[in-house]
């Protein structure tokens, strides 16, 4: 994967380093300035976890069913599922596998995050324990490999302890004192079962289903579980000494009455020189007989092989078509962290540690699954197609996002969702020229459940029909002067207030449609549709005409405009005076005459790229705007409002490429780069690095060049694209 023998400066920072052929990242200063997190799943079961240990689990859903209780903090990070370590010979000496919670300080503290699993090493007076967290793929479960090996001349007795304090629903279930008392457990064949009870509909005597399990179990030594929270830290007690650590906890009862936790102690004596093995597991399903043997065969010899082949499978999947530019900082990130990011993080868990939707974003997942085309994965891509087909209206409009285990979502207000579903089908046409799909029968979703009460019978078509509604729907949304209308934000959902009188514009929603609208000619000729080619011929035709028209400040265009007819972007603004994505996409679509596209570029280049990427607008709005929207209400420098939104910035990687100046793109594309800019100075980026940030500040901000929104971001997919063609060496 990578040429030499060295590590790269680039490859390393004052807090850790990656390691040659894996890509994985070791910490070796745990105290790193954000949360640096990894993202754990199967397309089921799925978990966030730190490098100090906090994170949380869930099951299908992280927002709808999760696991453990947690709560984001990016100071204190000190929520999560823990193993305590306490030598019984000295039992005020307590410690844990990781970092939190206990907080002490080990003479080795380390934290490997791979693809796949995560890794804890610390060695605390003569005892080195190694933890390794990972989520087998064909389980729904997560198994902690624990090892403690004595390096001392003295037998060790030892008492472990696993911890975490458990949800079982979903985030909304904040009455945490009302919910608490649905939840119930029991101990079976030595394995604690925790679950809540199932909701009753009102004014419905609906069919009870059977709840979710829990089952929490321990291999290598007997478990005895506590599930009471005060009996266990005790009154007005910590997670950094727990109370039923230093005294015996005369009862537990179920959590029906109390707070409740899972809680499994063992005792192991380990001797001098000898290495002992545990696993600990948290499975979960509705089938309790199922889940209940999830957890009994993940013991240690079946953990060890589950963890190899976990391992394997996401080094291979990652490296499909690698890139070999002989830069290892592209490499370590296109062969294994762009990849594992956009489908790991983004496509099964829909999670990271600075949000958790567990929701399908209408343009964000189907964006995200584009990257399966250049892993030889189309089928991949097509399945996604089908799901956000599903997620249109008869009328062509689209959920703005839904859950996909119960449909629920929003209706989109945005002037472009109705489009992506054309985009992703032409990516995947172009990719692999499989026209037979365009014929394949999908649903609707049944309904808008913003305007309709009672909800009409499913109804059906093809995934051409389809597409063709979403592109009809945009062209019946035209202003008088054949500009789209802006609605509620286009794909820059902070311009939420710009049109939401129906008279404000969209330029860039112009800009994509004239893309879509060419790009459909050739198949729609191919399955006999010339005349609604060739009226899509006149459609893009008119947008040109009045993008060019319209559009054009003299220097750059314009974003569009807003109800009240000012133009979002544009020499006369004082702020919000260039956008990023209009200059972009004109190059990007060919709707620019070349003259314009240079000196469009040219504007963007001078007023918008930085060394670490390309700003999404400049100057930042300083001032709140309703007509223009929630992205007024950011700090000047944050997110869109001034800084750089990396999904968008991908784009202008792309557009540079395509004028010719491959120096340019290639800057930004490396300046964007986590491990580089972590390298340059790691407390000011903040973040991880080794994951894409979704945002970066940019000059309005006191803290110009710090990223955060780690995860969950769109330009993981994108960037492992674009460096795939980016450059000339990849294979």
């Amino acid at each position: 994967m990578f040429k030499g023998e060295t590590l790269a400066c680039e490859l390393r920072n004052k807090y850790g380093e990656f390691q040659l052929g894996t890509g994985a990242f070791t910490i070796k200063d745990v105290l790193t300035p954000r949360p640096w997190a990894n993202v754990l799943s199967n397309d089921r079961y799925g978990l966030v976890l730190s490098q100090v240990g906090g994170g949380f689990s869930w099951f299908d859903n992280c927002q709808l069913y999760r696991i453990s209780r947690w709560e984001q903090d990016l100071v204190s990070d000190s929520m999560g599922r823990f193993v305590y370590v306490q030598d019984l010979d000295e039992p005020d000496d307590l410690w844990s596998t990781t970092y939190q919670p206990t907080r002490k300080s080990a003479e080795v503290d380390e934290a490997e995050h791979g693809l796949g699993y995560t890794t804890f090493t610390r060695e605390f007076r003569s005892l080195r324990v190694r933890q390794t967290v990972f989520v087998p793929m064909e389980h729904d479960a997560e198994v902690w490999l624990v090892s403690i090996t004595n390096k001392s001349d003295q037998v060790k007795k030892l008492r472990l302890a696993s911890y975490q304090e458990l949800q079982l629903g979903g985030i909304g279930d904040w009455h945490r004192e009302f919910h608490r008392l649905f939840t119930e457990n029991q101990v079976i064949d030595g394995k604690l079962v925790a679950w809540k009870h199932p909701n009753l509909v009102e004014n419905e005597r609906n069919p009870l289903e059977d709840p979710i399990r829990v089952v929490s179990s321990w291999h290598g030594a007997k478990a005895k579980w506590l599930s009471d929270k005060q009996a266990w830290l005790g009154r007005c007690g910590t997670v950094s000494a727990p109370f039923g650590l230093s005294h015996e906890v005369a009862k537990s009862d179920t959590p029906r009455w109390d707070d409740p936790i899972a809680v499994g102690i063992v005792e192991i004596e380990v001797l001098p020189g000898q290495t002992i093995e545990l696993t600990h597991v948290i499975a979960a399903g509705q089938d309790l007989e199922a889940t209940l043997k999830t957890a009994e065969i993940l013991d240690v010899a079946k953990a060890k092989s589950e963890l190899a082949e976990t391992k394997a499978y996401w080094l291979k999947r990652c490296a499909q078509n690698p890139v070999r530019s002989g830069d290892p900082a592209v490499d370590v990130m296109a062969n294994t962290w762009l990849p594992y990011q956009a489908i790991a993080g983004r496509i099964y868990a829909r999670c990271a540690y600075y949000q958790q939707g567990g929701a399908y974003g209408h343009r964000d997942q189907l964006q995200d699954s584009l990257l399966f085309l250049d892993l030889g994965e189309p089928e991949n891509t097509l399945l996604q197609l089908r799901r956000h087909a599903g997620a249109m209206f008869e009328d062509g409009s689209v959920k703005h996002w839904w859950h996909p285990s119960i449909g629920w979502g929003v209706e989109s207000h945005h002037s472009d969702t109705c489009l992506w579903l054309s985009y992703g089908t032409l990516a995947y046409l172009e990719g692999t020229g499989d026209v037979k799909a365009l014929n394949e029968v999908l649903p609707y979703s049944p309904g808008k459940p913003s305007r309709e009460i009672n909800e009409p019978s499913v109804t059906k078509g093809s995934l051409l029909e389809h597409c063709l509604k979403g592109i009809e729907r945009c062209l019946s949304l035209q202003s008088p002067r054949k500009l789209p209308l802006l609605g509620a934000g286009d794909w820059n959902d902070g311009l939420s207030h710009a049109g939401i009188e129906g008279k404000g514009e969209s330029v860039w929603v112009a800009m994509f449609l004239f893309d879509i609208l060419n790009r459909w000619k050739p198949f729609l000729q191919q399955v006999g549709l010339s005349e609604l080619a060739d009226r899509y011929q006149l459609e893009a035709d008119s947008l040109k005409h009045a993008v060019n028209t319209y559009g054009w400040d003299g220097e750059w265009y314009i974003e569009g405009t807003r109800d009240d007819g000012r133009p979002l972007g544009g020499k006369s603004e004082p702020q919000g005076k260039i956008f990023l994505n209009p200059q972009t996409w004109a190059v990007l679509t060919g709707i620019a005459p070349e003259d314009r596209a240079k000196q469009a570029m040219a504007a963007a280049k001078e007023q918008l790229v930085k060394e670490y990427s390309a700003l999404l607008l400049a100057p930042a709005f300083s001032v709140v705007n309703n007509y223009v929207g929630y992205i007024t209400r950011y700090a000047p420098g944050l997110r869109e409002n001034g800084g750089v939104y990396s999904h968008a910035s991908t784009w202008a990687i792309m557009a540079f490429a395509k004028m010719g100046d491959l120096e340019t793109a290639q800057a930004i594309f490396k300046g964007m780069l986590p491990p580089v800019r972590s390298a340059k100075d790691a407390d000011l980026y903040a973040a991880e690095p080794y994951v894409m940030p979704g945002n970066i500040d940019g000059p309005d901000s006191p803290y110009e060049g710090r990223a955060g929104w780690t995860w969950y971001t769109g330009s993981a997919s994108w960037m492992a694209r674009v460096a795939r063609w980016l450059y000339p060496t990849a294979k």
